[in-house]
């Protein structure tokens, strides 16, 4: 009994390890990225295909660990398990978006803001449409609103790709080594 009990913390505890190094190299990418490379909009793309990839990998490599040791197991709890390492690794994502925007590169959203004032401003907008175009960017372009929408398109993702992942693996597992 104790030995199973003993199993399984470390099964819980390898799901965590991966999830959460998953999360800090996409931070360290993110942080190297905004220190030496100047981030510009034309490449902060390749930063969410990065997180993406660490994401992916920290999935693949969770549920494969949980389904090499647990092989019999109900579909649900597959998808559990994939579930986990997902809100893992959003919740830890979220969170240094928070940051990140709010207290890193505060001028970010604050120039995103002011480019669609301009924008409505230079077309010869009564200064009504300016106060209604200023409020609805300050809280579109928002350190709270942006990490909020991170976690939810994140778990959203992660529910599919668990979804994937988890089929494979239970169709095809020789060909993931299971």
């Amino acid at each position: 009994m104790f030995a199973q009990t003993s199993h399984f913390r470390t099964m819980k505890n390898l799901i965590v390890n991966i999830s959460v190094t998953a999360a800090m190299a996409s931070v360290i990418g993110k942080m190297l990225y905004f220190i030496f490379l100047a981030p510009d909009e034309s490449f902060d793309m390749y930063t969410r295909f990065f997180y993406l990839l660490c994401f992916l990998i920290a999935l693949f490599i969770g549920l494969r660990a949980w389904k090499k040791d647990k092989m019999n197991i109900v579909f649900t709890e597959d998808v559990k398990t994939g579930m986990k390492i997902v809100s893992i690794y959003a919740i830890i994502i979220s969170a240094f978006t928070f940051i990140y925007y709010k207290y890193i590169n505060p001028n970010y959203f604050a120039q995103k803001v002011q480019a669609a004032i301009d924008a409505v401003a230079s077309s010869g907008s009564p200064e009504k449409d300016l106060e209604q175009v200023r409020d609805t960017a300050s809280f579109v372009f928002n350190a709270f609103t942006h990490s909020t929408l991170t976690l939810f398109g994140l778990m959203v993702i992660g529910f599919f790709y668990t979804l994937v992942l988890t089929l494979l693996f239970r169709y095809k597992p020789k060909a993931f080594g299971l």
